[in-house]
């Protein structure tokens, strides 16, 4: 018991030295954009009927769904593809050739999160079904030399095929198609 006492001491006292930058919590205008890009606002559904077309959606293109927590409007999928690029793998052998070691790309995980937040709306003093969806996407390469390079996908033509998807499953889903 007395261990475990001076154990908690210790770790509070360590704790309490981890000091934050005054900034660290402050949203940037890039991460704004950003976040504006990775969210749509959806109207005249049911949660559950949004988080399945999402669901759809992410099989449609290829993922696997890993998570759906809907009473949480959570849903993580990810699909694996293969990562080799020609003329990377070229540019390491040439580089090979003078014994300059370079690691090139050969396996990448995709992996995609998605969140469904109810938004509080009224039409006519009457509550309405509106939801915002946002989504991330996520992309993690194995490395010849066993090294992962993690990236975040930011590009906007990503966000909007997914969406543009998803409206079109919506309006499906809406009509029990």
């Amino acid at each position: 018991m007395k261990s475990r006492i001076a154990c908690c001491v210790v770790v509070a006292a360590l704790g309490g030295c981890v000091t934050l930058p005054p900034d660290a919590f402050v949203v940037t205008p890039e991460q704004l954009k950003q976040r504006q890009l990775e969210t749509r606002r959806y109207s005249g559904i049911k949660e559950k009927d949004l988080i399945v077309a999402c669901s759809n959606v992410l099989q449609d293109i290829g993922f696997t769904i890993e998570n759906s927590e809907t009473k949480l409007g959570l849903v993580t999928a990810e699909k694996q593809r293969d990562a080799k690029d020609p003329s990377e793998i070229a540019t390491a052998l040439f580089l090979a050739l003078f014994g300059v070691p370079m690691p090139f790309g050969h396996a990448q995980t995709f992996r995609v999160s998605l969140v469904v937040r109810p938004v509080q709306a009224t039409k006519d003093s009457k509550p309405v079904d509106e939801y915002f969806v946002r989504v991330t996407f996520q992309r993690i390469v194995r490395m010849s030399d066993g090294t992962e390079r993690l990236e975040t996908l930011r590009d906007p033509e990503l966000l909007e095929g997914f969406f543009a998807k998803l409206s079109k499953s919506i309006f499906l889903e809406g009509q029990k198609v």
